[in-house]
């Protein structure tokens, strides 16, 4: 399935609630989730998007109505999306409490990319989307923080993001990701995982390969993920103009238990990323025992530091080599930060764990509701005798 961290969050956590006893309806257009129904037991509606990134579905917005007033809370991921501007519309007019998960699309970073279309959306929209949620629903302190500028007026919770943990518990043989590419046999390899795209700084990563590969030669670069716009021609054109083209694997998107696969057969994970406000992938690569290297600017960066998995570094070529030098030089160190990371994820970033907060999280936003919904029909009588409703 070609999907970003959100996407995986989000089936990830509706799988967890329905094993809590949850009644979950999941909803999406099928841009990204075209295949969900045939892989998860929620009741699944997936609707046909008509246009490109914003996801238009005139079927989505028409059946709106009838699935808001199914729900007691309804929970939105991202923004600048019509499924999710449109399903808030709805919750405000009926009066169902809904939680906004904003996905890093609220700090400044994100703000800043096409950022006169965002003004005028936030201006004519997605204000009203941020500040009619009951909650909004951050993954960390760091993106809570990053978050302040927008000056929304909603309360705000943070509750990490997590992986399924029967996925991680027994991982799969190492060996069978080399198997399918033959060109690995025998190779040390440092891994990326994710879209393909600008700000995750794919270009570092080949930069600082093509410093340190002579002297590691035993090592190969694979980058998987799924292509946007025209980002993979342009890493393929700086392989090639860095000569190391014959060390460079493009596997494209990985799907199912090929990301465990390439993750368990890996070296060290990299993603020297612009802004993530989480980092799925990150703790995909902790739960299957590998390092990490990843950019100050991945708001996990801290508990990497923090639990000895991995290096956090600046999102500069230079910063890359001087980690991937420590990592691939001292296997003993690197063995032990893949242990942490493991263990961390296992301990502290599973859904099974984290589904409590977040079914605490939805009563309060429902008992919230219904108090203020009590308080409008009290009936009361003022000095003169007059009745009235609060």
């Amino acid at each position: 399935m070609q999907c970003g961290g959100p996407v995986v969050a989000a089936l990830g956590m509706t799988s967890a609630l329905a094993r809590a006893g949850v009644e979950v309806r999941l909803v999406a257009t099928d841009r990204w989730a075209y295949d969900i129904p045939e892989k998860f037991d929620c009741d699944t509606r997936i609707f046909p998007n008509l246009v490109g990134p914003w996801q238009w579905s005139p079927k989505l917005g028409r059946a709106l109505p009838e699935l808001v007033g199914w729900a007691d809370v309804v929970n939105l991921h991202t923004l600048w999306s019509y499924p999710v501007s449109a399903a808030a519309r709805e919750c405000r007019r009926t009066g169902v409490p809904y939680i906004l998960r904003p996905c890093g699309m609220m700090d400044t970073w994100s703000l800043s990319q096409k950022s006169w279309k965002k003004r005028l959306y936030t201006a004519l929209v997605e204000r009203r989307t941020v500040d009619g949620a009951a909650a909004l629903w951050f993954t960390s302190e760091e993106e809570r923080r990053s978050a302040q500028p927008f000056n929304y007026k909603s309360p705000d919770t943070v509750i990490p993001l997590g992986l399924a943990p029967n996925a991680y518990q027994n991982l799969p043989t190492p060996g069978n990701f080399k198997l399918k590419y033959t060109e690995l046999a025998g190779r040390r390899l440092i891994l990326f995982l994710g879209r393909l795209t600008p700000g995750k700084r794919v270009d570092l990563l080949l930069q600082a390969f093509a410093e340190i590969h002579e002297e590691f030669s035993d090592t190969t670069l694979v980058i998987a993920g799924p292509n946007e716009g025209t980002y993979l021609s342009e890493l393929r054109q700086l392989a090639q103009s860095l000569r190391i083209t014959e060390r460079v694997v493009f596997t494209g998107a990985l799907r199912g238990l090929e990301v465990q696969a390439a993750l368990v057969d890996a070296e060290i994970f990299a993603l020297p990323s612009l802004h993530e406000n989480f980092g799925v992938s990150v703790i995909e690569a902790m739960a299957c025992g590998v390092p990490v290297i990843v950019s100050n600017l991945v708001n996990l960066s801290e508990q990497v530091e923090q639990f000895k998995a991995g290096v956090s570094i600046s999102p500069t070529a230079e910063s890359l080599t001087k980690a991937l030098r420590q990592l691939l030089a001292d296997p003993s160190l690197s063995s032990q930060m893949g242990a942490n990371g493991r263990k961390l994820v296992l301990e502290k970033f599973t859904w099974d764990g984290i589904v409590p907060e977040l079914i605490d999280l939805y009563e309060r936003a429902i008992a919230r509701k219904l108090k203020a919904r009590a308080a409008r029909d009290v009936v009361h009588v003022d000095g003169a005798g007059q009745l009235g409703e609060l």
